[in-house]
């Protein structure tokens, strides 16, 4: 067999198609055979054979295993192997880990760990019995297959319980390889380095059902991991490129499980953070002056980069990301505050400023980014935004400025300025001495103030903050003279963003300078890319944050400088272009009307270039949004836009994408005009939608049009009910039958997704004339409600029945209790989605709705319906053990029924809870932070916990959205509607108080039956 199995295998690799061909169908063949599997092994392990072949031969067998080894795979065709079959093959292919030959190891490990995924511990009890007498053999080979081998089972195949039985034999094999240096390789020794960080989060997660154990295990091995960690860190090869390569990549291995260890279980290395740091900091320290060299000179080499035998690149840029993410976490621990700190808490220390200006160093452009970036616009706007998705050393060294900011401001910024003031000072000299890259400090101190505009504008402007930041003379002596260095397009160009990102605090005699420059750079024939991208993204900032009067004297340059870039700009500079003239038009609005018959045909054209960019489309509809607001604008938008968008509605070949997003121009232009709407709008634009959603039933287009539709309904209720086709059908008509459209059983949830919004729009507008098809409305809302298990569809038709209770609570609930779908009332079907789903119901105003009509509900003095079971909390199996997917399968969730009074008030409460914890003391909340054990050490401060705290409260959440807050602050119904204007904070006080005096509804009786939190947040509000 063995013989056949490798003339087959040779005949695989033969370059004759034929001969290939017929080899591959007879391997098909002679898989099916029980001594196949074990043939494969036996060529892998054979000496005597080439190593390709061998290689070959696991390669084969490892296809195998995936396809027949075990029915429990995905991928399994069948049929198994014997098991006597199986056993032989596990006992030949394990030898292969200490084959003398690396390739051979690295194939059979693939192999083993396959096997083991399916056979450990049932079928290959023994498996850690051999791979542990690998590790003790002191074969630098043996141990190499073995750790590739037990780094997979880690990950993969070793459970949380079993640790405590392998641990203790498993880990100190690891450190035995770890500090053989001598013996085996850095990345062996890395490998050792990562299976213990493994180790260490499995730890973490059994610490949550024995916290005892964990600590245990843990506590005593540590001291003599952390020491080794050091001496590591604390060594550098020398003379040697690719070992001191090698090296960078160990380092990065026991740095990532320092951060590891630190995270998991901090209390255990508070005391020897100072220790790992030195060493840390040493590296950033001494590898800055090779990074210039190599990547920031412009006369500088790369050296050769390597590879481990994993195939990952390894190198000294890779460990610079390491360092930073090791700097970024630490710094908020208390053990190390005084290395950042000085005793006052207000200045910095040396080191500090130290670290600042090293991490300067670090954000220097590249050589390489000034050769992408001054021909390539996107990359240039991609790489330099904000929020960008690039990754570099650039963007890694701000986070890490990001991080210092965080934990100590004030010191921050105090260190912040020496750093810059040294290095300016240092780059004259530097100039002075022929260097050509002299100005790439100066364009990075600019970048690292720059990222920090807001918070440092608001020290400075706050004396108690005590910040020496000399921002004037910056702006005086380097800002002013780098903005002239037109043959310094990066430099130039920065300097121009540097003063737009603090464009709220610039003086009156240096605005109008700025943005002159700004946009005379702009308009230049003579401007580079890096200068347009850096002017439109000053001019932006300038139009968002600048005074206007300083701005609208160029107000005419930037739209029609931007609107010539229009036609020529792609992807990411469009974006830059769109969103600066969405800015400019706001600053004169009767200056804008005048210049329509330019930016709106722009606007259109851009439109039909990028209409299935849904991306590009979001930046339009901004544009086209501040046009609609616009009064002396509108008349001319409409003469010129409807008519676009009626013929790209009425365009039978154009995609479903293309025409929503042309209704989402309209429904732009009708949301933010006036009301009543134009008669000619309504008449010309209403039928050509409605058109389109019943020619056209994509889901893109039925998004859309129901909130077009909606704002039809809302702007111009009288001209859609007056208005009638040809057969006498009305607008409303219309409307009712595409709401009763999505409501169908076969229409998808995707489709009718914002129905609600909809029928909730048509009963408040319309109110007597759907009266007689309300009923059947509100019934197919509860059929539907009653099929979906798609949360925003939920929410969206629960608040249907949300507003009315809240508007009509009695003639709804009347309704409900009346109607029957499937044997279950209405009101049945509503509360129990109702309460299952509340938790998840997002939106400023949805969830003040839910509240409220919840509450009243409770109010309700009904015993059929607040005693109504519904599902409570979940129930906990404490011998459950970690829930994979597939347990979660078959065995879901168990829950406990409660009364829906109940279930209310616990909701309640919790919303409640939300609001209170925002009054908590700082100090409180941070010192509460944490595991059970105290172990959250993190330091304490202002702003670090304010950003911290920020989403955590349903009051913040309420108050930080955006996109919400933008939609009402042009919804004057919205903001005049009482529930709207309600604190709900109050309101929820104000409920628990009424139904405590009055004991409403049996309230004394389920306060009793409230778990612990429930009962402490119900006596702070009460009290």
């Amino acid at each position: 067999m063995d013989e056949s199995v490798y003339e087959t295998l040779v005949g695989v690799t033969n370059s004759d198609a034929n001969i290939r061909m017929a080899a591959e169908t007879r391997l098909k063949e002679l898989a099916n055979a029980p001594e196949y599997s074990v043939s494969l092994a036996r060529l892998t392990v054979n000496k005597d054979l080439p190593v390709p072949h061998r290689q070959l031969a696991a390669l084969s067998l490892k296809s195998y295993v995936d396809s027949y080894w075990s029915a429990k795979n995905d991928r399994f065709v069948g049929p198994e192997p014997p098991q006597q079959s199986k056993e032989a093959v596990r006992h030949i292919i394990i030898t292969g880990l200490a084959d003398s030959e690396s390739r051979i190891r690295v194939v059979s490990a693939y192999v083993v760990s396959k096997i083991a995924h399916d056979d450990f511990p049932e079928e290959w009890g023994n498996l850690l019995d051999i791979l542990f007498s690998y590790l003790k053999s002191n074969n630098a080979d043996s141990v190499h297959g073995a750790m590739r081998v037990l780094l997979e089972m880690v990950k993969k195949d070793i459970s949380v319980q079993q640790l405590p039985t392998i641990g203790p034999s498993l880990v100190p094999e690891l450190f035995t390889v770890l500090t053989s240096d001598n013996v085996y390789s850095f990345r062996t020794r890395g490998r050792a380095v990562t299976i213990f960080s493994s180790c260490i989060e499995m730890l973490s997660t059994l610490r949550e059902e024995n916290p005892t154990l964990a600590d245990q295990m843990v506590g005593p091995i540590l001291p003599q991991w952390l020491q080794a960690y050091s001496t590591i860190l604390n060594h550098h090869v020398q003379d040697n490129a690719e070992k001191a390569s090698e090296e960078y990549g160990l380092k990065m291995d026991v740095i990532k499980s320092i951060c590891t260890i630190s995270g998991e279980f901090p209390k255990y290395i508070l005391s020897s953070l100072p220790q790992l740091f030195e060493p840390i900091w040493n590296d950033l320290h001494n590898l800055r002056e090779r990074y210039v060299a190599e990547f920031v000179s412009d006369s500088g080499d790369a050296e050769e980069s390597f590879k481990d035998s994993d195939g990952n690149e390894i190198g000294f840029q890779n460990l610079i990301y390491v360092l930073f993410d090791f700097v970024s976490s630490a710094c908020s621990k208390k053990s190390v505050r005084h290395l950042f700190v000085a005793a006052d808490g207000q200045q910095p220390t040396d080191f500090l400023a130290q670290l600042l200006y090293v991490l300067i160093v670090y954000m220097q452009i590249t050589q390489e980014q000034m050769e992408v970036w001054s021909t390539d616009a996107n990359q240039f706007v991609a790489d330099e935004e904000e929020s960008t998705f690039s990754f570099n050393t650039r963007v890694a060294a701000i986070d890490v400025l990001l991080a210092l900011s965080d934990s100590f401001p004030v010191p921050f910024f105090n260190a912040l300025g020496k750093a810059v003031q040294r290095h300016i000072s240092e780059s004259v000299e530097i100039r002075n001495n022929g260097s050509s890259d002299w100005w790439k400090i100066h364009e990075a101190c600019l970048l690292a103030t720059g990222r920090m505009n807001e918070d440092l504008a608001e020290y400075l402007e706050d004396d108690s903050r005590q910040v020496q930041f000399d921002l004037k003379s910056l702006f005086d002596h380097v800002v002013l003279e780098d903005m002239k260095m037109t043959d310094l397009p990066f430099l130039q160009g920065r300097a121009f963003v540097f003063a737009s990102e603090f464009a709220k605090i610039l003086p009156a005699e240096m605005a109008s300078q700025y943005v002159t420059v700004a946009v005379q750079a702009l308009q230049s024939p003579a401007s580079g890319v890096p200068v347009k991208i850096s002017a439109l993204r000053a001019l932006c900032n300038f139009c968002k944050h600048m005074d206007p009067q300083y701005v609208s004297p160029y107000q005419v340059q930037i739209m029609e400088g931007s609107c010539q870039l229009l036609p020529v700009a792609t992807e990411e500079s469009l974006m830059l272009l769109l969103d600066t003239l969405s800015s400019s038009v706001k600053i004169n609005r009767q200056v804008t009307a005048q210049y329509e018959q330019t930016l709106t045909p722009a606007i259109l054209d851009v439109w039909s270039k990028f209409a299935s960019d849904s991306i590009i489309i979001s930046y339009i509809l901004d544009v086209f949004e501040e046009f609609a607001k616009n009064e002396h604008y509108f008349p001319s938008l409409c003469t010129r836009s409807l008519p676009f968008i009626a013929q790209t509605l009425a365009r039978t070949d154009a995609e479903a994408s293309v025409q929503g997003n042309a209704i989402d121009l309209l429904t732009a232009i009708l949301t933010f005009g006036p009301s009543p709407l134009p008669v000619e709008l309504s008449q010309q634009m209403y039928p050509a939608l409605m058109d389109l959603v019943w020619r056209n039933p994509d889901p893109e287009i039925l998004q859309s049009s129901q909130e077009c539709i909606k704002q039809f309904l809302a702007k111009d209720t009288d001209h859609i009910v007056q208005w009638r086709d040809q057969s006498g059908k009305s607008g409303l008509d219309y409307a009712i039958h595409f709401v009763a459209k999505l409501l169908a059983p076969s229409a998808s949830d995707s489709d009718a997704l914002f129905v609600g919004d909809l029928i909730v729009t048509m009963i408040q507008k319309v109110g007597n004339a759907i009266a007689p098809v309300l009923p059947e409305l509100l019934n197919a809302v509860l059929v539907r409600l009653e099929s979906t298990t798609s949360q925003p569809f939920i929410q969206s038709l629960v608040l249907v029945f949300a507003h009315l209770i809240n508007s009509q609570q009695d003639t709804v609930l009347d309704f409900l209790l009346k109607t029957s779908i499937n044997g279950k009332s209405g009101l049945a079907i509503l509360m129990t989605h109702w309460v299952d789903n509340y938790d998840s119901f997002s939106g400023y105003y949805s969830l003040k709705v839910s509240a409220i009509a919840l509450s009243k509900i409770y109010l309700v003095n009904n015993a059929d319906l607040l005693n109504m079971s519904v599902k409570g909390d979940i129930v906990v199996n404490p011998n459950a053990g970690i829930v994979t997917r597939s347990k979660s399968k078959r065995n879901p969730d168990q829950y406990t029924q409660i009364p829906l009074s109940m279930k209310i008030i616990k909701l309640l409460v919790a919303d409640m809870g939300n609001s209170l914890a925002a009054d908590t003391g700082a100090q409180d909340e941070a010192d509460s932070i944490g595991d059970e054990d105290g172990e959250w050490e993190d330091v304490v401060d202002d702003v670090a916990i304010r950003s911290r705290q920020e989403y955590q409260f349903l009051s913040d959440v309420l108050a930080n959205m955006t996109e919400d807050a933008d939609d009402e602050e042009n919804n004057p119904d919205l903001k005049n509607d009482p529930i709207y204007q309600t604190d709900l904070r109050a309101y929820l006080l104000d409920f628990f108080r009424n139904c405590s005096v009055h004991n409403v509804n049996h309230f004394m009786e389920i306060c009793q039956q409230l778990n612990d939190d429930e009962k402490q947040i119900l006596q702070a509000a009460l009290n």
